[in-house]
């Protein structure tokens, strides 16, 4: 039980510390040295101890295989609801993989996606010496109050609605400012505070179990206490 959760707690580190956006970055060009954007992800990740292998699995994921993306929504108890994006060469396959695991625990394939909205985080460079003031004005300009700035990296993450993007990159681009990636995300529309602890013990055990399917990229939900689960089993 005590490995499950620690396996949980590599899920959860992993997913909120850029291997999505590793593996996004590394779709196109999957070199290192020509690929600076995707360098420069792979420092932070290990920087922030995300373990070298699944680095290097967010890396070479797309090599020599015909990967297609995908997702599913699931529904589980307690009023648990997740989108699951994969990336795999036979969505039926891992279907099949999710569907067999989902059974275990109670849970099954839904339509969700209407109870989620879809936003994109956009990792750019800032120009030098760049004052706090002209960094809020220019988030105002791209339409989004939304954004952290990193002082060491001279980078600024906008958080943007996926429906606004086009409007988005066109002040982005008449800022100068330069992409660096991006990422999207689900957030969703109402969160729920899941409290008997057999439900608890079910969502954390699906969670560990989506995170033994390379083909899993990322896990959407609306728990907002799952960080309470972890630090209750633990």
């Amino acid at each position: 039980e005590s490995e499950k959760l620690n396996r949980l707690k590599q899920w959860y580190q992993r997913r909120v510390r850029g291997i999505p956006r590793i593996r996004t970055e590394a779709k196109n060009d999957s070199n290192l040295d020509s690929n600076r954007s995707l360098k420069r992800l792979v420092d932070q990740a290990k920087a922030e101890g995300v373990p070298a292998l699944a680095i290097k699995k967010a890396i070479t994921c797309w090599e020599n295989q015909d990967f297609k993306e995908c997702q599913f929504g699931v529904k589980g108890k307690g009023g648990f609801i997740a989108l699951i994006d994969c990336a795999t060469s036979s969505k039926k396959k891992t279907e099949n993989d999710i569907q067999s695991l989902m059974r275990r625990h109670g849970f099954s394939f839904a339509s969700v996606n209407f109870q989620f909205t879809a936003v994109k985080d956009v990792l750019c460079q800032l120009p030098s010496n760049v004052s706090e003031d002209d960094i809020e004005e220019m988030a105002l300009q791209c339409g989004t109050e939304d954004y952290v700035v990193d002082k060491d990296a001279n980078t600024i993450e906008f958080t943007i609605d996926a429906v606004d993007q086009k409007e988005f990159y066109e002040e982005v681009k008449t800022l100068g400012l330069h992409e660096v990636s991006s990422t999207a995300r689900f957030i969703p529309q109402e969160e729920a505070n899941i409290t008997e602890s057999d439900h608890q013990k079910r969502i954390c055990g699906f969670l560990n179990n989506m995170d033994k399917l390379e083909e899993v990229e990322n896990v959407h939900h609306n728990v907002a206490n799952l960080q309470e689960f972890i630090d209750k089993f633990s």
